[in-house]
């Protein structure tokens, strides 16, 4: 059975187990994917903090935190998580994956290194990702596939793609697809294939109606992102539009 219900929160798998800490589009997207070696945390939108601590996370075990793309709903959080990981003395490199010209997460961490150079208890790294690239995190297998996004502002229509990747986590005999927030582009259907789980976003209620560069562009709807869904052995649909 697909899990299609809004409220639908996690998945667990033989070896992953996937965490849906809070997805809602244009507010915060964050995913806690994890294994027995430690966690990945995918995107940081306004509230991780909170929403780590209500989900019981340990936030020691973080091994990585990998971006999708930097818009204000996925990267909004990351200061105050660097924020309370330094008051609580956290003492693990944090490693940090985002898209090749990402100047958002980018600036975040500068500025945040800027205002601690000398109280800073673990070390941060920084890497820019390029689309079919592979890296490991905590004994799993991350690769980078391109998928097209850019961005909007009301009344002012589509503006310049930006950089953006979705992510395929493979440990063991298992794999997991997340889409990041795309248009309906041709990568995002070689990225959900045969996943043992599909995270897709659906930001719009349905196509019919909606203009075709839209779809392309900037978001999927429920009905394209369900069909791309169907191409994993499950999915979930995240990222929705308050309806």
């Amino acid at each position: 059975m697909k899990n299609e219900g809004e409220n639908i929160q996690s998945w667990q798998g033989k070896q992953i187990k996937v965490n849906i800490l809070y997805s809602r589009a244009g507010v915060a997207q964050h995913i806690w994917v994890s294994n027995d070696n430690g966690s990945i945390l995918i995107d940081t939108g306004d509230g991780v903090l909170r929403d780590l601590l209500s989900n019981k996370c340990d936030l020691n075990k973080i091994s990585g935190i990998v971006f999708t793309h930097g818009h204000f709903d996925h990267v909004g959080g990351l200061h105050s998580l660097l924020g309370f990981l330094r008051m609580i003395g956290r003492n693990q490199t944090l490693r940090i994956f985002a898209p090749k010209g990402c100047k958002e997460i980018f600036s975040i961490l500068n500025n945040f290194i800027k205002c601690y150079p000398n109280t800073m208890p673990f070390k941060i790294t920084r890497k820019e990702i390029q689309p079919q690239k592979v890296f490991q995190i905590a004994g799993m297998s991350v690769e980078s596939y391109p998928v097209v996004h850019c961005g909007g502002i009301k009344g002012s229509g589509i503006l310049d793609q930006i950089p953006a990747l979705g992510y395929r986590i493979s440990y063991k005999d298992e794999s997991i697809a997340i889409s990041g927030d795309t248009g309906n582009c041709p990568s995002l259907k070689e990225l959900v294939k045969d996943a043992d789980l599909a995270i897709i976003e659906a930001t719009l209620e349905k196509s019919e109606g909606v203009d075709k560069e839209l779809l392309e562009k900037v978001h999927l709807s429920e009905d394209l992102a369900k069909e791309i869904g169907k191409l994993a052995k499950d999915f979930i649909l995240v990222h929705r539009e308050r309806r």
